[in-house]
Formats: C-alpha cells, sequence, structure tokens
C-alpha cells in the first residue's frame, strides 16, 4: 500500500475505535434516548463509513468510488457537528462550556476528535476522486432526513429538542425556519469545501509529484 491509504487506514482505524468506544459508552449510561442528537448519528455514520473504508483498504487495497462517495457524505455530517458546536451551541450556552463541550467525556470524541480526525482523513489522506458538485446536494441528505424526522417527532410532542434551535413549540414558525436554513447553509457550505478541498489537495500533490525531477 501507497503511504497515503497507509495513513488513511490508521487514521480511520483510529477514529472508528474512538468511536465506538464513546459510543458504546453512551448508550450503557444513557440507553437509546441520545440516537435523537444529531452528533450521536453522525457519528454513527462516520464510524460506519470508517470500517468500510479501512475495510476496502485491507481487501482490495483501494478505494472504490462509492466508498469514496459514502466518506465524504459522513465526513461532511460529522464536520456539521464540529462546526454548529463552535458557532452554535458554545456561543448559545456561553463561552465557559468550551471545556464540557469540546474536551469532557465523550464530547471530546464526539466533538472534537473523532470529527478531526475524519476531515484530516478525508482532505488530505483519502483517494481523490472527481466528485461532481451534485455531490454536494447529495450530501445534504442525511441532514435534511435528520432535520425532517426530528422536526415530526417535535410536532407530535414525542421529543423536545433536543437542541433548542428546535424548540419549535417554543418559538415561531418564522425562527425555526431561519434555523433550519441555516444550519442547511452551514452543510452545504462544509460539504462544498471539502468537495473542493479533497480535489485540489490531490491535483496539487499530482502536479508536485509530475514535477519531480
Amino acid at each position: 500500500m501507497k503511504t497515503k491509504q497507509n495513513l488513511a487506514l490508521l487514521l480511520n482505524l483510529v477514529s472508528a475505535a474512538l468511536q465506538i468506544y464513546a459510543l458504546v459508552t453512551v448508550f450503557m449510561t444513557r440507553g437509546f434516548s441520545p440516537l435523537q442528537y444529531y452528533t450521536v448519528d453522525s457519528n454513527i455514520f462516520a464510524c460506519i463509513s470508517s470500517i468500510v473504508l479501512v475495510v476496502a483498504l485491507l481487501i482490495k487495497g483501494k478505494t472504490p468510488l462509492w466508498v469514496h462517495k459514502l466518506r465524504y457524505f459522513a465526513t461532511s455530517c460529522i464536520a456539521v457537528t464540529f462546526v454548529v458546536v463552535l458557532v452554535i451551541l458554545i456561543p448559545a450556552a456561553g463561552f465557559s462550556t468550551i471545556p464540557e463541550m469540546l474536551f469532557q467525556g465523550t464530547n471530546l470524541w464526539q466533538h472534537t476528535v473523532c470529527p478531526l480526525l475524519c476531515i484530516i482523513s478525508f482532505l488530505f489522506f483519502e483517494k481523490e476522486e472527481k466528485l461532481d458538485s451534485n455531490q454536494s446536494i447529495y450530501a445534504l441528505v442525511p441532514t435534511l432526513i435528520y432535520a425532517a424526522v426530528t422536526l415530526v417527532l417535535n410536532l407530535i410532542r414525542v421529543i423536545r429538542g433536543p437542541y433548542a434551535f428546535l424548540y419549535i413549540y417554543e418559538q415561531s414558525v418564522w425562527m425555526t425556519l431561519m434555523w433550519m436554513i441555516i444550519i442547511g447553509g452551514i452543510a452545504y457550505i462544509l460539504a462544498e469545501l471539502l468537495r473542493q478541498g479533497n480535489l485540489r489537495l490531490g491535483l496539487s500533490r499530482k502536479i508536485v509529484k509530475n514535477n519531480k525531477i
């Protein structure tokens, strides 16, 4: 295997192991109620994609396009978790919550370490396959599904939130719509940045390699 593939293999093994540890810890202490959190769902998705990538690299020695797309979608979702924590949840709760939100308990793995491992691996070490602009739209689908299901469950009062911007009975319809647009916009921007970053970094490495004497 090439060095890049080895590094992708290592990063995804570490990420999957940490995600499994965090998920088992969460479910053992709180049951399955944490499944209502986007953080937990995005980490499950990322964990599955990492395991699939590791298996593909070990068996085939390469990353099929469908695996690359799966990693792209999962990395886009877990990047949303990381950025929303930084720019929405922490400011809303107060900056004194930074240690708790980013470094305490399973938040260390689910909010910080695993998202960063996934982003770094995807951008720098995973197969640079040309993903057309439509893929950025497709990457929104998991987030849109989560939003739709969560809104319905809030509407019929099965759950409350679990995030403040989903308290639909405690804010106006327009406020809920505004939050959906903001979160959707963040998700799209991150997906496009990851798509462009993976492609451009890959092209840069190829140019450098081809120009070597």
